[in-house]
């Protein structure tokens, strides 16, 4: 038949698209059975083991929808099960939920707590800090660098004054 065209697609294709790019179902309900606050953290993990396991990758890596998937109800309360597509590049798989693309992401920092005295502070700004220097000063508690130097300065007043009583002392008896 000299009008049809035969295409030809061989079967190493299709193998190809499909060890790289795999759709999983993944049951999350084993993450039920811990404590209330190791849930979700679990279920994570859940995600990882079955990717590692089905893919064999050395290493997985959990995309941004995923992730916000999985703790969307908190640390008590994840999915019960999510539906992901996993990409597998070399030894690193990159799981993302199903219809979105693989986006990477990264934990935040932890911000240090601050003290109510400091939050005050930043609130007030700079003249809360010269107010407080001066009410301190009035009570007559000074900042602890004052304090060190008056310290020191009283200590050599002290010894000049002893000196001073002792020459006399000794100059009576003469």
């Amino acid at each position: 038949m000299p009008g049809k065209k035969e295409t030809k697609t061989s079967k190493h294709d299709k193998t190809e698209k499909s060890d790289a790019e795999k759709i999983y179902n993944i049951k999350l309900t084993e993450a039920y059975k811990k404590a209330i606050r190791r849930r979700s953290p679990y279920a994570v993990r859940l995600v990882k083991d079955h990717v590692k396991k089905h893919s064999k990758a050395k290493e997985v890596k959990i995309g941004a929808k995923l992730n916000e998937t999985i703790w969307q109800r908190g640390i008590k309360k994840p999915a019960r099960s999510v539906r992901v597509n996993v990409v597998r590049d070399g030894d690193v798989a990159k799981v993302e939920l199903m219809g979105f693309e693989y986006k990477e992401f990264k934990a935040k920092a932890k911000k240090e707590r601050v003290g109510m005295k400091e939050k005050l502070l930043e609130r007030l700004g700079p003249k809360a800090l010269k107010k407080e220097e001066e009410e301190k000063k009035i009570e007559g508690k000074e900042l602890p660098e004052e304090t060190k130097k008056n310290k020191e300065d009283e200590k050599t007043e002290e010894l000049l004054k002893e000196e001073a009583k002792t020459e006399p002392e000794t100059e009576e008896k003469k």
